[in-house]
């Protein structure tokens, strides 16, 4: 758990995401670590979109 968090809006979010799913469709990769925080607006704008 970090101990330091970033809240994100949803477009960083959105770039979060996809950077986090590209990296981990890598073989070299096996683990990935990220310290933000979405808060629970955003979360519902995101879930909203889908």
């Amino acid at each position: 758990m970090p101990s330091l968090t970033v809240d994100v809006d949803a477009v960083t979010a959105r770039k979060v995401f996809q950077l986090i799913d590209a990296l981990e469709d890598l073989d070299d990769v096996q683990n990935v670590f990220a310290n933000f925080s979405i808060p629970g607006d955003v979360q519902t704008e995101l879930d909203s979109d889908e």
